[in-house]
């Protein structure tokens, strides 16, 4: 009798959230996709059929094989004949993979280890396996009529199933070991001897981690697993691309070289050891042609910290007075290439993190109720996420973290993240056109909505990860959504958000146009900065809360008062002012939303700037 099967594979947000860096981030995200992929290719195995799968459904034989480039998120549904023998052979496999990946990095560790032994490599092992989170339920399917009653079914029993706690028993590994520093959840597998005994050098070669940086078996493994394909950029590298886009020429090599040269004299590195970055160089990405350097016959771009005074340090072995003197040798370096190959600017400090998800998807999938549509379906989701990786990489120069169904998550430069946002948008709903719906009498589309939030390199990548998605949730809220969200998270100040639909309404303007359009006249300087400044102080001073009783009065004295202080700010362009102040005078913008845009819009020109040089101003 077959049966629809309902798989989550966990766990997920926690897991990914626990980051300190960008590796972090990557391969837990890597990881979740590469154990869904093994649940997904062991019911193909199981039945010898890959017409089992609904979610995910492929017609590549090798899509499904370890280390493809093809992501699984982690929810599957499929049809199978034994849903008890399929579940217990899908953990089987899971737990198969999983430690075929922790093995090699695991292994390393404890050969390097092998002098000192403060690798606790038996809790580890005990930590990773405890770390699968697998729930499934499955409902009888009797005929072909009663899928969608089987899989709605099927999906009550997985809720009620994952409702209900397991309450396993840590004793395995449990000690009075510090915590990890990534989430506090399980106890450290590096013995502390380590940290008392060992100089910073050792301890980030051989666990990969920093002084004082304790990390479990989860925790170590994200750090140091699957390398030599890491596909991804730090935070410092990804602020520092507007800049880097400027080295071109050759004159600009030959500084970069002087300087890495220099540099590696005042910090006493080896140049062709000494970790300079690991910015991945395996298709899709691609060496910058200037800022880079060949090791063992491969061009490997340097990572842009390089390019950060304050980053400098981390480049240094030990924290003494001698080591002041060579960082401060080291930052006269940096300040001379920065004057002599790019007219003394230094890289902006920030970079933005883009998470998109689908909107209206849910109420996509319930409303189809013949398995074959549920697999086109699928299809297309899978044949998005796999554009993806064109759109942030190869077009917009970003680094991807995870696309998987209608899920995208990636860093990307400040020049180019608004129009890598509409292109993912733009994508999407291309892809699930064929997938519009009725509902209650109202018209539906896929289509998707986009946070991004504008955070310092050296900030807390957990804190990043926390914003980006408010900006996501807060995208969400717009009416019909198929919006974009924007978080300013600046070090000094409030946050700053504005929001926005991707869809012209009313003869008002995308959020992403309106942007481009203050960024043009900020290059400009069509646009003084203090405009905003004045326009936020005045929100601030006249803003109550709507059920006062001088709401009204408030918010059309606000209005005229910011019209007055835009004609005041002398703007050159009357079309601008006016265009401006129609939107007020409307209340299609109001005076904070304008306010935060102007503010957001001017980060974003000072990275065009940054990138493309500054446009001479009239």
């Amino acid at each position: 009798m077959k049966h629809l099967i309902t798989i989550a594979v966990g766990p997920v947000q926690v897991f990914i959230a626990s980051a300190r860096r960008s590796r972090d981030l990557w391969f837990g995200s890597w990881l979740l996709s590469e154990l869904s992929k093994a649940a997904a290719n062991e019911i193909v195995v199981v039945h010898n059929d890959k017409e089992r799968l609904i979610f995910p459904a492929t017609d590549n034989p090798n899509a499904l094989i370890p280390d493809s480039t093809f992501n699984v998120v982690n929810k599957i549904l499929a049809v199978v004949d034994d849903p008890k023998a399929t579940g217990d052979a899908v953990l089987k496999a899971m737990k198969k993979r999983l430690l075929d990946i922790s093995k090699i990095p695991f292994d390393k560790i404890e050969k390097d280890d092998a002098g000192y032994s403060y690798f606790r490599k038996d809790i580890a092992e005990k930590q990773v396996e405890d770390m699968i989170e697998f729930f499934w339920a499955a409902y009888e399917w009797k005929n072909e009529n009663e899928y969608a009653k089987a899989r709605e079914n099927a999906e009550l029993l997985l809720n009620a199933r994952k409702a209900t706690r397991d309450f396993k028993s840590s004793t395995a590994w449990a000690s009075n070991a510090p915590k990890s520093a990534l989430d506090g959840q399980r106890e450290s597998v590096i013995h502390e001897d380590a940290f008392e005994k060992l100089d910073a050098k050792k301890l980030r070669t051989i666990y990969r981690v920093r002084s004082g940086e304790r990390l479990c078996g989860v925790g170590l493994l994200k750090r140091n697993g699957n390398r030599g394909d890491d596909s991804f950029f730090s935070t410092s590298h990804v602020a520092a691309l507007p800049l880097i886009e400027r080295l071109k020429t050759q004159e600009h090599r030959d500084l970069i070289e002087k300087y890495v040269d220099d540099l590696c004299i005042a910090l006493r590195l080896d140049k062709e050891s000494s970790d300079l970055g690991r910015v991945p160089f395996k298709a899709p990405y691609k060496p910058h042609n200037v800022f880079s350097r060949i090791v063992n016959g491969q061009k490997i771009s340097y990572d842009g910290h390089i390019l950060f005074a304050e980053r400098l340090d981390d480049l240094i072995e030990g924290k003494n007075n001698k080591a002041k003197d060579d960082l401060d040798k080291a930052k006269d370096k940096l300040n001379k290439f920065l004057k002599a190959a790019l007219n003394d600017e230094k890289p902006l400090p920030y970079y933005a993190l883009l998470l998109a998800d689908g909107d209206n998807m849910g109420k996509a999938i319930d409303s189809i109720k013949d398995i074959n549509r549920h697999r086109e379906l699928s299809k297309e989701l899978s044949a998005f996420a796999k554009s993806v990786s064109d759109v942030v990489i190869n077009n917009h120069n970003g680094s991807l973290v995870y696309a998987g169904g209608d899920d995208v998550l990636a860093f990307v430069p400040l020049h180019t993240v608004l129009q890598c946002a509409r292109e993912l948008a733009n994508e999407f709903k291309g892809k699930l056109k064929g997938f519009a719906l009725k509902d209650n009498g109202k018209d539906y589309q896929p289509t998707l909505s986009v946070g991004v939030v504008i955070a310092h390199h050296l900030e807390p990548l957990q804190d990043a990860l926390t914003l980006v998605r408010k900006a996501e949730k807060t995208a969400k809220t717009v009416e019909g959504k198929e919006a974009l969200a924007i978080i300013l998270s600046k070090r000094s100040g409030v946050d700053k958000t504005i929001k926005g639909s991707w869809q012209k309404i009313d003869d008002y303007e995308p959020l992403d146009q309106r942007l481009l359009n203050f960024i043009r006249l900020h290059r400009a300087g069509e646009i003084p900065d203090g405009a905003a400044y004045e326009l936020r102080d005045l929100f601030l001073r006249l803003n109550c809360e709507k059920h006062e009783p001088e709401y009204k009065k408030l918010q059309e004295a606000m209005r005229k008062e910011a019209v007055r202080i835009l004609g005041r700010k002398k703007i050159k362009n009357k079309d601008i002012l006016d265009a401006l102040a129609k939107d007020i005078e409307s209340e299609k913008a109001s005076v904070e939303d304008l306010a935060n845009e102007l503010i957001v819009a001017r980060i974003f020109a000072n990275a065009f700037d940054q990138a493309f040089g500054k446009v001479a101003q009239a």
